[in-house]
C-alpha cells in the first residue's frame, strides 16, 4: 500500500477493464466515460465506497489540468472529494492563464496533470497551476504526474 502523508494512493494502480462501449472521439481525442456509483465495474465495487463521507470541507484540495480531466474526476470520486474549481484559458498568442475559483490558503493541494502530447503545453500548464497555488498561500503543493513524457530524455549521451 502506497501512502503519502497519511493519504492512501493505492487506487492509482488499477487493473485495465473492458468497457461495454467503444471509445468515442471528441475533438480527435478519446473520450472516456466518467464513472459514478451506477456505472462502476463490479471489480471496483466495495463497501468502503458505499460508506464514503463527504470530505469537501477538508483541507485537501484536488485540481486537474486540461490533459486528462476524466482521470482526476475518478480520483476525486474514489477519494470522496470534490474536484477543485479552476479556470484555465489560453490566450491567442499561446500563453496560459490559470485562476483558482476557490480558496486554497493553508490547504494541501494536489494537482494531477500528465505530460502526454502536447508535452510542452501540459508541462507549462502544470507549472503555471503550481505558481497560482503558491501565490494563493497553499500550505503544501504536490504535483501528481501519471505520465512523465521527459523521463527518457536524461540518458547519458553516447560518445561518437
Amino acid at each position: 500500500m502506497m501512502q503519502t502523508r497519511g493519504i492512501d494512493l493505492s487506487f492509482l494502480f488499477v487493473e485495465k477493464c473492458n468497457l461495454d462501449e467503444p471509445y468515442k472521439l471528441v475533438n480527435g481525442r478519446p473520450s472516456v466515460p466518467i464513472l459514478d456509483e451506477k456505472s462502476l465495474p463490479n471489480f471496483l465495487h466495495s463497501n468502503r465506497l458505499e460508506n464514503s463521507i463527504n470530505r469537501s470541507d477538508t483541507r485537501i484540495k484536488l485540481f486537474s489540468g486540461t490533459a486528462n480531466p476524466a482521470l482526476v474526476q475518478e480520483i476525486a470520486w474514489y477519494m470522496g472529494l470534490e474536484l477543485g474549481k479552476v479556470n484555465i484559458k489560453r490566450f491567442a498568442d499561446g500563453e496560459i492563464y490559470v485562476q483558482l475559483q476557490e480558496s486554497v490558503r493553508g490547504s494541501y493541494v494536489y494537482i494531477v496533470q500528465p505530460t502526454c502530447p502536447p508535452a510542452n503545453e501540459n508541462l507549462m500548464e502544470l507549472l503555471v497551476m503550481i505558481d497560482a497555488c503558491r501565490r494563493a498561500s497553499a500550505k503544501n503543493i504536490t504535483a501528481v504526474i501519471p505520465y512523465f513524457g521527459y523521463a527518457r530524455s536524461d540518458r547519458k549521451a553516447s560518445a561518437i
